[in-house]
């Protein structure tokens, strides 16, 4: 794709920054392509530059470059491993299953009146019986960011609710609210239950991403852990040494300063 200097550049090289770079942004645009062969010039330009500094024979560069390559090895073992052995369409579903069953239950929409005393709070419920408004109520008497909203707070499950709250929600009836004021470490709450549902879990495909890079992460520790398993290892002890701070120059004698009393 390029000479520099009589080196060429391989299409092959080319096609490799290609795939890397499409993973991040387009390049199959002729602009991106010539911005791609303008980089890859640049780049071989410090190379070259690097060669005639003979950095590669640097100790430094040589271990930095001995860790790449060893970063290179290892990643390049896992994705082959994973490629081979890509989870089935039956583990994604049995996991699947096995997680959605945990979410299944009930969704509650409710709203309430938060009070910070039990007093207050049964004035509240004995307003209710006379038949007040507890939308109203709650915008009048709530400290909850909910009160501006008649103290609606929409849908929830029980455990998004301290439990105080969730148990209690999960005893009433539809459209009735609490005759006795709940305590939780937020205050004393009236609560009216709006209204209940199942719960609906994500469907599969809405999962499955999550639960594929769940059982390849899951296959690379039992892969990691077969091979350790299988290997003669023998873990030496490091001996660290701390870094001493360099001596600093002699300086002259500061003046004496008299004691301030504080």
């Amino acid at each position: 794709v390029a000479v520099v200097n009589g080196a060429p550049i391989s299409k092959a090289t080319f096609e490799q920054y290609s795939q890397q770079l499409r993973n991040r942004a387009n390049t199959d645009t002729p602009e991106a392509s010539k911005a791609l062969v303008d980089q890859l010039v640049m780049e071989e330009l410090l190379v070259q530059e690097a060669n005639k500094e003979k950095l590669a024979d640097d100790p430094q560069i040589k271990q930095q470059l001995e860790i790449v390559k060893r970063s290179l090895l290892a990643s390049t073992v896992v994705r082959r491993m994973l490629s081979e052995n890509a989870p089935s369409e039956e583990a994604i579903k049995k996991e699947y299953e096995t997680a959605t069953a945990a979410m299944k239950g009930k969704e509650y929409k409710a709203a309430h009146i938060l009070v910070d005393s039990e007093d207050k709070a049964k004035e509240v419920i004995a307003e209710l019986k006379k038949g007040g408004d507890f939308a109203e109520l709650a915008k009048t008497k709530s400290s909850d960011s909910s009160a501006a909203n008649g103290g609606d707070l929409g849908w929830f499950t029980p455990s998004m609710m301290v439990p105080p709250f969730a148990q209690a929600v999960a005893k009433m009836e539809k459209g009735k609210f609490s005759e006795e004021p709940v305590q939780t470490p937020f205050g004393w709450h009236v609560i009216l239950l709006e209204d209940t549902r199942d719960a609906t879990p994500p469907s599969l495909d809405e999962l499955k991403p999550q639960i594929q890079q769940m059982l390849q992460s899951k296959m690379v520790n039992d892969y990691l852990e077969k091979l350790k398993s299988g290997a003669k290892i023998e873990v030496k002890e490091i001996q660290v040494s701390e870094a001493k701070p360099a001596a600093a120059p002699e300086a002259a004698p500061a003046p004496e300063a008299k004691e301030e009393k504080k």
